[in-house]
């Protein structure tokens, strides 16, 4: 398992981290969010990702790339499905239909990967308030390395159904 220590997961993870977003406009929020600063390293994305998910899978050893990642949020598992994430870098939004797209980018130090999963709000827990201190967990078992990510963090009011998609280079 692996483990980050709290003063890296802080930079990686900032407090204001976490936000809401209404992407299709009509005032409630259509996916949850956070962003994540590359602290350690560059980070090479290889040249030949597979255009085909089932290739991914295939490579993977699983059937179901979503079968490698639980996530929770304050103790809920959302039943995660690669097809409702969303990475966003530099304006560019890469999702499972469009993984190739992401061949041979390089992520630098300090550059800012934007994470956006599709949860709109009527999938909300019976008395979830957004606004607040919320706990994400994400765990994964990918090519024989397992580990776990967690993070708490305030989602504040002026983060809550952001217009998609959401400039982080704004967030103070």
């Amino acid at each position: 398992m692996s483990y980050i220590p709290k003063y890296i997961l802080k930079r990686l993870i900032p407090a204001n981290a976490f936000f809401t977003v209404d992407k299709n406009g009509d005032g409630k929020a259509d996916a949850i969010g956070f962003y994540i600063v590359n602290v350690i390293s560059p980070l090479a994305l290889p040249a030949d990702i597979p255009k085909d998910p089932k290739e991914l899978a295939k490579l993977a050893g699983v059937d179901d790339l979503s079968s490698l990642i639980t996530v929770t949020l304050d103790g809920v598992d959302l039943k995660f499905d690669f097809n409702k994430l969303e990475l966003r870098y530099e304006g560019k939004g890469v999702r499972m239909a469009n993984l190739a797209d992401a061949a041979g980018i390089t992520i630098p130090v300090g550059g800012k990967v934007v994470v956006i999963y599709d949860y709109p709000e009527s999938e909300y827990p019976p008395g979830m308030n957004i606004v607040g201190e919320h706990e994400l967990v994400v765990k994964y078992n990918i090519a024989g390395q397992s580990g776990e990510i967690g993070a708490k963090r305030e989602v504040t009011s002026d983060r809550v159904k952001l217009k998609y998609p959401p400039d982080v280079n704004t967030f103070k």
